[in-house]
Formats: C-alpha cells, sequence, structure tokens
C-alpha cells in the first residue's frame, strides 16, 4: 500500500486557515457543519477552572477544553482522502484541504492537562529537536564534567 500526498508549496500557501477542533469523539459524516452557528456560539470561557479553559457541549456530554498553538517551525494540515480505499492494501490518495496554526483542543468533562496523551504528543516534537541538535566536543566535556562533580557531592 501506498499513500499519495497531493499538495505543492504553492498550494500550502494559498490554503484557507481552519478553525479546528479536536474532539473525542467519532462522528460518522461527511459534510459540512454549521460549526459557528451550533457549536462556536455555545463556547464559554470557566474561569474557574483555570485561565484559558473553556467549556461546551456536545450532544449533551460535557466538554471542557483549550486553543493550543502547533509547535514553533510547524504548521497543522488537513488532508482529506479523495476516494476510499477498497482494502487495507489498496493505494491512497490524500489532497490539502486547509491548514491550522492554532486549534481547540476537548476532553470529555474534565480539565485538558499534561497528562493527556495528545498533550504529550505535542511535547514530543520539542524532545525530538532537542534531540537532533549537534553537541560539540567542547559542551560533551563540560557535561561530563558536571556529571563528575555532582557525583562527588552527593553521598
Amino acid at each position: 500500500m501506498s499513500i499519495t500526498l497531493d499538495f505543492n508549496g504553492k498550494n500550502l500557501a494559498k490554503s484557507k486557515s481552519l478553525d479546528l477542533h479536536y474532539l473525542p469523539a467519532k462522528v460518522d459524516g461527511d459534510g459540512e457543519a454549521n460549526v459557528e452557528e451550533y457549536f462556536n456560539n455555545y463556547t464559554r470561557e470557566a474561569a474557574e477552572f483555570g485561565t484559558g479553559v473553556l467549556t461546551n457541549a456536545l450532544r449533551g456530554y460535557p466538554l471542557m477544553g483549550e486553543r493550543l498553538k502547533v509547535p514553533e517551525g510547524y504548521r497543522g494540515l488537513v488532508l482529506q482522502e479523495t476516494d476510499k480505499p477498497l482494502s487495507e492494501s489498496s493505494d491512497r490518495q490524500l489532497r490539502l484541504t486547509g491548514v491550522f496554526d492554532e486549534f481547540t483542543y476537548w476532553n470529555y468533562d474534565k480539565v485538558p492537562s499534561n497528562g493527556d496523551a495528545y498533550r504529550q504528543a505535542l511535547v514530543m516534537a520539542d524532545v525530538a529537536q532537542a534531540l537532533s541538535q549537534p553537541i560539540s566536543e567542547q559542551d560533551l566535556e563540560a557535561e561530563i564534567a558536571r556529571n563528575k562533580e555532582n557525583t562527588k557531592e552527593s553521598p
């Protein structure tokens, strides 16, 4: 199976910026939704839970959320499959439908925290960048010396 991404830099620059919500739900539907009128109008800030915490509801279930930015140096893409694959081994083609720099992350009835798997996944971009940075011999020797000093001071 192969996956083909159908976009280029020109498409990326011209793509519309989306108002994106990450919901803890699976919605069986593939059409337009009037999110502004039927969802965004009911989003409120819940200062009693902390700064930036939002509340809303989805089909009667309470939601708590917050606005998150895409990590520095990255850009969020929304890709849509052009044709439903006939089988798991079929080739797939995805096309760019929009971009985003921030989105609203929602939990059911729980304040978003660093313990959420999705928030931890966003932190991994920073970890990957830190691990991929080159380190000089001088920095390495300085770190070894610091570690030796720390072990001498520890009982």
